[in-house]
């Protein structure tokens, strides 16, 4: 009798692990795929809505490096109040956001515990995110709820787990030429085509003159 019980209680949890395999495979990442490998560099980059390169005010003292690079070595210093032309960028994501899917996204072909992994944001709610082996560029990540709970304007079928790490580096040449990078951390201003103080758009008008015509 006791080996009987012992087999229809076997049998019972085969059973059960039979109706719930679907399930616990829909809330496993995809296997298989390998995540891109690390760092994603996105170059020329300019992260985020309206901004633009071009003349920039220091707004604090930083340092120039030879390169936004590990192995990179100082060139100079800035200071605070000085004007530099931004040249170019580059966006490094060392790690990227991971998002948990928590309901089914259709145009994604996500199901319930699928992961999204997020890179570099592009500005009003926009960014560049990796599933199931593909990279979406400027998608729209709206449906996403931050991990302080913050960001989601529709669906919220996502939230963020884990945030990722990542860098902005600009390259910038200052007036006496040194021409040299710096990661971005609030240390300029005028970068916001959308929102320029008076300052920057001083920055971008043709010098005046109080010279004459010539007469004819």
């Amino acid at each position: 009798m006791l080996c009987y019980c012992d087999f229809m209680l076997t049998r019972r949890l085969l059973l059960l692990l039979y109706l719930l395999a679907p399930l616990l495979l829909a809330q496993q990442p995809k296997s298989g795929i390998p995540e891109p490998s690390l760092p994603v560099v996105d170059d020329n980059a300019c992260p985020f809505e309206g901004c633009s390169f071009g003349k920039w005010i220091v707004t604090r003292d930083f340092k120039l490096f030879s390169s936004w690079k590990e192995g990179r070595k100082p060139l100079a210093a800035v200071r605070k109040g000085q004007v530099v032309d931004a040249l170019t960028g580059a966006h490094i994501t060392y790690e990227p956001d991971r998002i948990q899917v928590f309901r089914p996204i259709a145009d994604l072909q996500l199901n319930p515990g699928d992961v999204i992994l997020r890179y570099m944001y592009r500005g009003e709610g926009f960014a560049d995110i990796w599933v199931n082996g593909q990279f979406h560029k400027e998608y729209d990540c709206s449906f996403i709820t931050e991990k302080n709970n913050s960001g989601c304007s529709r669906d919220c079928n996502a939230k963020v787990v884990s945030e990722g790490r990542k860098e902005w580096w600009a390259r910038v040449k200052t007036a006496p030429g040194v021409d040299g990078w710096t990661k971005v951390d609030g240390q300029f201003d005028c970068m916001d085509a959308l929102g320029r103080s008076p300052n920057c758009e001083n920055l971008a008008a043709p010098p005046k003159t109080d010279a004459k015509p010539p007469s004819r």
